[in-house]
């Protein structure tokens, strides 16, 4: 080869990036501080075809000082390793490991990019004393065939698009087109770090990255290639590429300009917990609830099993209960509606109260009385089931002619289930309401009877097929929150999450999306948007069910893990005290000669690893003695 063409490749070959970065709000890893990562690589010429070796002959950080250049930084990276070269002490790296220019074919050779740009001048021209090598850069050696077009640059063409995009810490909003220049980024934080990596189509281009202002001739406000943007809603992140004020090689004309702009979106979770933390702020505010289908029960309910009830709050709600009690002079509370001593039941054991002692009077009482409890229709055996398993409670011994049984509940809600798969209130159509409460009564013995598995498989293929394009239902001839609420409290009661099952998302919109889209100021509307205290106290609870399945909890209904709170670990028998009887018991759980209620459950597993062994009842009489 002659000097004149050997001293083109060698400028071609070795030239480095010129520009100094200097950038605001640094994120430079640990482990980048004070170092510059340095790569040296052949993936275009095998071992198959005749190289030495091929793949990442190095990859790693580089301490860098005062006296560091770019040709110094790769000369320690290879000596680290025992990796010879040649040519570095004269500028130009000829040969790495024995592997050289030329060797596979005459345009082959050795280039380089800095921070992923082939630069205009050698790699000894960047220092970290004139600041054009800075901590955190990028060195990229590697080795070509044809003078760099197969490593992405190129002197026959002027395109300064980009080619693509690395997006983290937020989501891109379709796939990224070179040709298309705006773009949203979704981040489902209030703030984020992204960082949006370009690669140039022409990497004989640079690409440089701005937040919120484009300004080609300013180096002070440009962000490193692998730096993060710290954004919040309504922020830009503006990627240049090629522009006529930067350094290059070729001679683009204006550039090309990318702007991505930031998005908050909560995730699910957050979108669900923010509104029951608004919600809770509001009913919290209204007066001391009372035995009451609405400004009552429920929003004791939801404000309880959300974890934001007030003492005062349940001792308020307490009281009035006692003296509504008080005033019936009865265990009844309705003559004909079962549903007012369920649902009372339900608040009092939510905050973990005594429902067989209220005003003297034991609440589960009219419940254990089949006859009384279907004078209403399908929804008194419906809530009867629910109130009798939220604290997995005894249905009582009393004089009943036709007495309740579990057993009974459940057939004589199967047998209530329409000849379409579902539940109705009233006719032969199934309603979702209905169905989503008929599915929560039955959820607890969905996995232990096959009878109920069978009916709540059916009823679910109806909700599907019934849930509309928007993820909401409709009953009465109209779509409405309270049907929707109903649904997804059914869902998370069975541990489906809604927002992941296929069968329950409609052309992208989920249950959480259409409940949302009843949302009104401190609360929920029922067919739109204008508050209704029926419609925020149902989609209040509704989301407090997702909630507490999402982060791992009991479901909205299974308070056993509130009335646990009411008893001392290992506290077995529920006396009070926890004695050598416990750890017997125990011991009698696990032989089978004992059946423990949930709660005795809760309390026997003393060491918290969710199972009941020898090792319980050994824990219990280390209590017993002063051990532990």
């Amino acid at each position: 080869m002659n000097k004149s063409l050997k001293k083109i490749l060698s400028i071609v070959l070795s030239v480095m990036m010129i520009s100094s970065f200097m950038t605001i709000s640094l994120s430079v890893n640990a482990a980048e501080d004070g170092k510059v990562r340095v790569i040296v690589r052949n993936d275009t010429y095998s071992v198959e075809n005749g190289a030495p070796w091929d793949g990442t002959l190095v990859d790693e950080w580089v301490s860098i000082n005062d006296d560091t250049t770019m040709m110094s930084a790769v000369m320690e990276a290879l000596s680290n390793h025992g990796y010879t070269q040649e040519g570095a002490e004269s500028g130009y790296i000829s040969s790495i490991n024995g592997l050289g220019e030329f060797d596979g074919g005459y345009m082959s050779g050795w280039m380089g990019t800095l921070n992923d740009w082939f630069t205009n001048s050698g790699f000894a021209a960047f220092t970290v004393a004139d600041g054009t090598l800075e901590s955190g850069d990028e060195i990229d050696i590697q080795y070509t065939l044809s003078y760099g077009d197969d490593l992405g640059g190129s002197w026959s063409n002027n395109d300064t698009t980009v080619k693509s995009v690395e997006i983290t810490g937020a989501e891109l909003s379709g796939e990224f087109d070179p040709s298309v220049t705006d773009y949203t980024l979704t981040i489902d934080t209030p703030s984020a770090d992204v960082n949006v990596v370009p690669t140039a189509t022409n990497k004989n281009f640079q690409t440089r990255k701005y937040k919120n202002e484009y300004v080609p001739s300013d180096d002070s406000v440009v962000y490193k290639r692998g730096q993060s943007v710290n954004v919040s809603d309504g922020d830009k992140i503006i990627i240049g590429c090629g522009d006529s004020a930067w350094p290059s090689m070729n001679s683009g004309e204006g550039g090309t300009v990318y702007t991505f702009t930031v998005k908050y979106a909560p995730s699910v979770a957050d979108t669900v917990s923010n509104k029951i933390d608004e919600v809770a702020k509001h009913l919290s505010s209204q007066a001391t609830p009372t035995v009451s289908s609405v400004g009552g029960e429920w929003t004791v309910i939801g404000l309880a099993r959300a974890g934001k009830i007030t003492d005062e709050i349940a001792e308020g709600y307490y009281q009035n209960a006692v003296k509504y009690v008080e005033e019936k002079g009865s265990a009844k509370l309705h003559r004909t509606k079962s549903t007012d001593n369920s649902r009372v039941i339900l608040a009092l054991t939510a905050i973990g109260k005594d429902v067989t002692n209220v005003a003297s009077y034991n609440l589960l009482e009219p419940l254990a009385d089949m006859d009384y409890v279907k004078k209403q229709g399908i929804n008194g055996p419906i809530f009867a089931l629910i109130a009798l398993d939220s604290g997995d409670y005894s249905i009582p011994q009393t004089d009943a002619t036709n007495p309740t049984t579990r057993e009974k509940l459940i057939d004589t809600i199967l047998n209530a289930q329409v000849e379409n798969g579902g539940w109705a209130f009233s006719g032969t159509s199934a309603d979702p309401d209905m169905t989503g409460m008929a599915i929560q009564s039955l959820a607890p013995y969905y996995s232990t009877n096959s009878d109920v598995k069978a009916a709540v498989d059916k009823a679910l293929t109806v909700m599907s097929n019934a849930q509309n394009e928007n993820g909401g239902y409709a009953s009465w001839g109209s779509v409405n929150s309270e049907s929707c609420a109903q649904v997804l409290v059914a869902l998370t009661s069975l541990g489906i999450d809604p927002t992941k099952d296929e069968r329950f998302i409609k052309n992208g919109n989920t249950l959480i999306d259409a409940i949302m889209s009843f949302s009104a100021e401190d609360g929920f509307g029922h067919t739109d948007t204008t508050y209704n205290q029926m419609a925020t106290e149902q989609g209040f609870y509704a989301f407090v069910s997702f909630d507490r399945l999402v982060n791992g909890k009991t479901s909205l209904y299974d308070m056993t893990d509130r009335l646990a709170e009411n008893y001392a670990v290992g506290d077995v028998d529920l006396d009070g005290t926890v004695s050598v009887i416990d750890a017997t018991v125990v011991q009698k759980q696990i032989v089978n000669l004992e059946k423990l209620s949930k709660i005795s459950l809760i309390k026997a597993d003393v060491n918290h690893d969710g199972v009941i062994n020898i090792a319980d009842a050994t824990e219990i009489q280390k209590i017993v003695v002063n051990l532990v």
